[in-house]
């Protein structure tokens, strides 16, 4: 994340609400609910390293888990999501 990696998407898989609350520098957001509606549309390189987030990381872990299915081999969920990353102080945008 500091190397501003240009080669890893970070995927928010969070509703709108709570992605507007606070989300992590840099993330993009695509609800879990729409992922396979809109992976195409939203992710066209299925080479990039995604790493996806929820709140708790369950989620995440299902989504990332999906991206993986559909081709999407570099992809993994942030242990812990979005709790984790507040409780060790990292940087959030809202």
């Amino acid at each position: 994340m500091e190397a501003q990696d240009d080669d890893l998407i970070v995927l928010d898989v969070r509703e709108r609400e709570a992605y507007d609350n606070g989300h992590i520098p840099r993330a993009r957001h695509l609800p879990r609910g729409q992922l396979e509606l809109r992976v195409n549309e939203d992710l066209p390189d299925s080479t990039r390293r995604i790493l996806s987030y929820c709140e708790f990381g369950r989620i995440s872990t299902l989504a990332a888990a999906t991206l993986r299915e559909i081709g999407f081999q570099r992809a993994v969920a942030l242990d812990g999501g979005m709790k984790a990353w507040r409780e060790a102080g990292y940087p959030v945008i809202s």
